[in-house]
């Protein structure tokens, strides 16, 4: 709580920038309450309606009742993925560690309460991690298709089932992952064409792309700004651990190309938001857990001694 509370509802206390799509979110609350709108219901927000939809039956405000299921969401998914840690063998100051690094972090401070759906997010992806270590694959099926209903950004953990289980499993890892992603895109195409959206608004169904975009977000400060301080300590000693690495030595581990699928997916629809919208660093923080499962590889039962 510590972290979020500073910008807790997107409040200029210390940092002086008003959240642009917060407004957007609250909207999409009332239009559940069935309350009168005062904006247009439009994409790409309303693809992304299972926090808004959660938060309407919560008595407070629009944009407090967002914050609410978005810290109840992160809440259950940091403790899903304690056990997610429990199942890697990790002693357990290390999977504490791995939790107050999450917590302390840049991205906590500056995007877990400002009625974005990002923070949601993680509880899916730590449903997806977990399932993926169990292989319970219909676990993994309905964490990828519910984080869809929060932000289509859960596309980052569909790789990781298939690398993780690859070496091993190759047949199910492949079938896994190709009906994950199937029906992760009739869900895409479902909601972008049957959410609820004002008459008024165009229904796009996919991101336009062009170099206006990239020029703005490459000339612009909080771009580069973001991505470094999202990385942040978590991305440091992601890369220490990395490069302390042979490339036989991360092709051998299950686990190191698991992550770092997930991490390169991320990364890369970071560079795809250059040419469709105002880039920022919250796809880099839905990495995070994949960041720490990297950073903990390394750890065994006697460093704990």
């Amino acid at each position: 709580m510590a972290m979020i509370l500073p910008r807790f509802n997107g409040n200029q206390i210390i940092v002086k920038q008003v959240p642009y799509d917060a407004k957007y979110f609250e909207n999409y609350v009332e239009y559940f309450r069935g309350n009168s709108l005062e904006l247009a219901l439009r994409p790409a927000t309303n693809w992304r309606f299972l926090v808004p939809l959660t938060a309407s039956y919560l008595p407070f405000s629009a944009l407090t009742s967002i914050n609410l299921i978005n810290a109840l969401f992160l809440a259950l998914g940091l403790f899903i993925y304690y056990h997610a840690l429990q199942l890697l063998n990790i002693p357990n100051i290390k999977k504490w560690q791995s939790i107050w690094l999450f917590l302390f972090s840049f991205p906590m401070f500056y995007y877990a309460s400002i009625a974005y759906v990002d923070t949601a997010l993680f509880l899916f992806i730590a449903i997806s991690i977990y399932a993926t270590f169990k292989q319970q694959a219909w676990l993994f099926v309905l964490a990828i298709l519910l984080g869809l209903c929060v932000k289509e950004s859960i596309a980052i953990s569909i790789p990781f089932y298939l690398f993780y289980h690859f070496k091993n499993n190759k047949k199910n890892a492949i079938f896994v992952t190709l009906v994950t992603f199937i029906l992760y895109l009739f869900g895409l195409y479902f909601i972008r064409k049957y959410a609820p959206i004002s008459l008024e608004t165009t229904r796009n169904n996919f991101w336009t792309f062009d170099l206006k975009s990239a020029s703005i977000n490459f000339n612009r400060f909080n771009s580069w700004f973001s991505i470094i301080f999202s990385f942040g300590l978590v991305g440091l000693l992601f890369f220490k651990e990395l490069i302390n690495k042979t490339f036989r030595q991360i092709i051998e581990k299950p686990l190191y190309l698991a992550c770092l699928a997930s991490i390169g997916s991320a990364i890369f629809l970071y560079f795809l938001s250059y040419f469709s919208t105002i880039a920022d660093g919250r796809i880099i923080w839905l990495s995070y857990f994949y960041l720490l499962m990297v950073v903990n590889s390394s750890w065994t039962i006697d460093d704990s001694k």
